[in-house]
C-alpha cells in the first residue's frame, strides 16, 4: 500500500473538482432518477410552503409542492375543481407523499387517495418551524381545529 504524503492529501482536498456538464447532469438524471414527493399541506400552511420544499430537496427527492405550482388555488381564478383533479394527478405521478401539520379535510382525503394507490406516506410536525420539522408517526398526527 502506497502511503500519502500530508502534501498529496491536501492537493485532494484544495483542487478544484469541475463541474459536471449539462449532457453529465442530464446522463446522471437518467442513470439514477431522485423520487418524486407530493408535499402536502393544509391551506393554514400554506405560507410554510417554501420551506417544505427546500426540506424535501434538502433531503435528496424532488418535491412536488402543489402551493408552489398552483399557488393558492391560482388566486381563485379557476374553479377549485379543477385544481383538485390536476393535485390528483400529481398525488398518482408521484413517488410518496410527505405530510407536513395537522390533517384539514381536504388534506385526508389527499392521503387517502395516496394510501388507495399504495403510495408510500410519511407525516411531519411542523410546529417549530422555521427552527425544525421532525417525522412522526401516523398516530401522533392531529385534525386541525
Amino acid at each position: 500500500m502506497a502511503s500519502r504524503s500530508a502534501d498529496d492529501i491536501l492537493e485532494l482536498i484544495f483542487t478544484p473538482t469541475p463541474r459536471a456538464s449539462p449532457a453529465e447532469q442530464a446522463e446522471r438524471t437518467l442513470r439514477r432518477p431522485k423520487p418524486l414527493v407530493y408535499v402536502a399541506m393544509s391551506n393554514r400552511n400554506f405560507f410554510w410552503r417554501q420551506q417544505l420544499t427546500k426540506y424535501v430537496l434538502d433531503d435528496g427527492r424532488v418535491p412536488v409542492t402543489p402551493f408552489m405550482l398552483f399557488d393558492y388555488y391560482l388566486l381563485h381564478t379557476v374553479p377549485k375543481d379543477l385544481v383538485r383533479e390536476a393535485m390528483n394527478n400529481l398525488i398518482a405521478r408521484c413517488d410518496e407523499m410527505w405530510v407536513f401539520g395537522d390533517l384539514s379535510l381536504g388534506l385526508k382525503v389527499q392521503v387517502g387517495i395516496a394510501k388507495r394507490m399504495r403510495k408510500p406516506v410519511r407525516y411531519f410536525d411542523i410546529s417549530d418551524l422555521p427552527y425544525q420539522i421532525n417525522g412522526v408517526p401516523e398516530s401522533m398526527v392531529s385534525d386541525e381545529r
